[in-house]
């Protein structure tokens, strides 16, 4: 039997203090949301000291003290009243927002929900006061203060008990407090922070004309081991900044901060760019982590889009990931990344045995001149898409090399040794080789005198019809055979060449595994990955001592040498300084 039907009352408006506790809801979440408003109040006002204390995660007490411009006596009740700020007057100015805070909510929520008390005063006047008490407000008074506002909330969601019941614990609460005072005090190295978390000191940071000083504070310390600086220019647009080194990559975006005109705000295409630019050069996965600072012109980004202002809109998109994605790349190319090796005595595996079929293969690729190496890859810097790689410098022959246990090669340096992974670095050759070829044309192939038949599943073979194209493109040329199967009938010469023991089909069988990627371009770095992979030479493949120097000579020809495709590093770097710590000689 069904209900009968409630009876319906009338439309009314809501009681200002729920309309109020409603809007609290979309502003004030939780101690961090506070904490968030109130700092962004102070840096508006143009304080250059910021000092924010919380008890118990924020709960029970918040209180931010500012020496900024200060609120007149006149304006304190409107500090509390909904929708009123000094910070945006019409709708013009509304579309070039150059305030952290304008929609004059912020105050009024966090009265509304908690036990609030305002003391402020302006370079002209005294201090004054008024509280506003879970939405009831009090009258101003005469208070004792210095020029600047202090804002306290206590009591938090004394009167939304539902509210308070899903805060966590005080240490929950207070590491979002931590985070959100990082992402406020970064960008503005210019202003003196200090935070205090239950009567102790977290951090005191003082004003500083250096801003990188700033920006590694938000990394933990082995991140901040020789950041990389980044600064660019677009006309009225710039981006400043710093990345970590690839080996740093976490397997999260923690400590990637990105901000617009000094806001914190999130942005997925930005985190795409960023990921491109580290392509090849961190392991497949894992999140770069990069604090970056885009200035633009107000009128280019619309803040207005959030309730917690966390989001932003670009009027130009792809301005903003191409110039992300480029000024990284640029200052990546510009650095040495191969990372200082740390020894451990540890058994080593076991090798491989060497293949019978790698004399031949070796032989017919180390028969190309280093000159042929390198007019390819100065064609793949002639190009639209790597125009910020570096010309690469003539190689200057190794003082001293050898092959260690048929994987490892070991290069005298000036300052101490540098030893190689022969299959990453010859991946890593291999992978600009085809790729500089690849945008000249399509790569060069042979007819299979019987075509490669290779089963795969019904939703790779469907696959085929959508990256046919590409793998031509590539060399490589296949149609369906039946349902279940595929047919290679050519594969790239130079693949087929330099790895003879390369199957055609299993190689597009794992090509149609592997996922095509976001559009072309990704699909085709992707393969490229696997080419060079199948086609390097292997741990436990025996070189001359020609064949060694050649190829460490090969690594100074190509950009992003540090490291294979798929992000591991080619060269670790041991220091006469690290030698001399491990034997015991000095600075142990």
């Amino acid at each position: 039997m069904l209900d009968a039907p409630a009876k319906r009352q009338a439309i009314r408006p809501l009681p200002a203090a729920v309309v109020d506790r409603i809007a609290a809801g979309e502003v004030v979440s939780r101690p961090a949301s506070v904490v968030k408003e109130l700092v962004e109040n102070a840096l508006d006002a143009g304080a250059s000291r910021i000092t924010i204390a919380i008890e118990a995660g924020g709960r029970e007490s918040i209180r931010i003290v500012d020496d900024g411009s200060g609120i007149p006596p006149d304006e304190l009740p409107l500090a509390f009243t909904q929708h009123a700020t000094s910070k945006v007057r019409d709708d013009a100015e509304l579309e070039r927002v150059a305030t952290l805070g304008f929609r004059g909510e912020a105050l009024a929520s966090i009265g509304s929900v908690s036990r609030c008390r305002i003391v402020s005063r302006t370079p002209d006047d005294e201090a004054f006061a008024i509280a506003c008490d879970g939405g009831d407000l009090g009258t101003v008074q005469p208070a004792a203060g210095n020029v600047g506002t202090t804002v306290e909330a206590g009591d938090l969601f004394f009167n939304t008990p539902a509210r308070r019941k899903f805060l966590k614990a005080a240490a929950a609460e207070s590491a979002q407090v931590t985070d959100v005072v990082h992402r406020l005090a970064i960008p503005r190295s210019d202003v003196a922070f200090r935070y205090e978390r239950d009567g102790k000191v977290v951090f005191d940071w003082p004003a500083t004309s250096d801003p990188t000083e700033r920006l590694v504070a938000a990394w933990p310390g082995d991140l901040r081991d020789r950041p990389i600086v980044v600064d660019a220019r677009d006309g009225e647009w710039q981006l400043r900044g710093i990345v970590a080194r690839p080996e740093h990559a976490a397997t999260s975006a923690r400590y990637h901060h990105f901000f617009v005109n000094g806001r914190s705000v999130q942005d997925r295409s930005v985190q795409h760019a960023l990921r491109e630019a580290f392509r090849g050069l961190a392991e497949p996965g894992r999140q770069p982590a990069a604090v970056l600072m885009l200035d633009v012109p107000p009128g280019e980004v619309d803040v207005n889009v959030h309730p917690a202002k966390s989001e932003v809109r670009f009027r130009q998109a792809s301005r903003v990931w191409s110039l992300v994605n480029a000024t990284v790349r640029e200052a990546l190319l510009g650095q040495d990344l191969a990372p200082k090796a740390r020894p451990t005595p540890v058994d080593p595996p076991p090798l491989p045995e060497p293949r019978p079929d790698v004399r031949e293969t070796l032989a017919d690729y180390f028969k190309q001149s280093l000159q042929e190496e390198q007019k390819s890859l100065l064609d793949v810097a002639e190009t639209p898409v790597e125009t910020e790689a570096s010309e690469p410098a003539s190689p200057a022959p190794p003082s001293r090399v050898m092959q260690l246990h048929n994987s490892y090669l070991v290069v005298e340096g000036d300052d101490g040794m540098e030893i190689i992974d022969q299959h990453a670095l010859h991946e890593r050759v291999l992978y600009e080789e085809l790729l500089a070829r690849v945008r000249r044309g399509p790569l060069e192939s042979q007819r299979l005198l019987v075509p490669a038949i290779v089963e795969v599943s019904e939703a790779e073979a469907d696959r085929l019809e959508e990256v046919g194209p590409l793998l031509a493109k590539l060399g490589i040329e296949a149609e369906r055979f039946g349902p279940d199967a595929v047919a290679v009938q050519a594969f790239p010469t130079l693949v087929a060449i330099r790895r003879a023991s390369t199957d055609p089909g299993e190689f597009v069988a794992e090509a149609l595994r592997r996922s095509p990627g976001d559009g072309d371009e990704s699909a085709i770095h992707e393969i490229l990955d696997l080419m060079a992979c199948k086609a390097a030479v292997k741990a436990g493949d025996p070189l001359t001592s020609a064949e060694v120097e050649v190829l460490v000579a090969k690594r100074h020809l190509v950009p992003r040498g540090s490291n294979c495709p798929h992000g591991r590093p080619t060269t670790l770097r041991l220091t006469i300084d690290d030698l001399e710590k491990q034997f015991k000689r000095r600075g142990f």
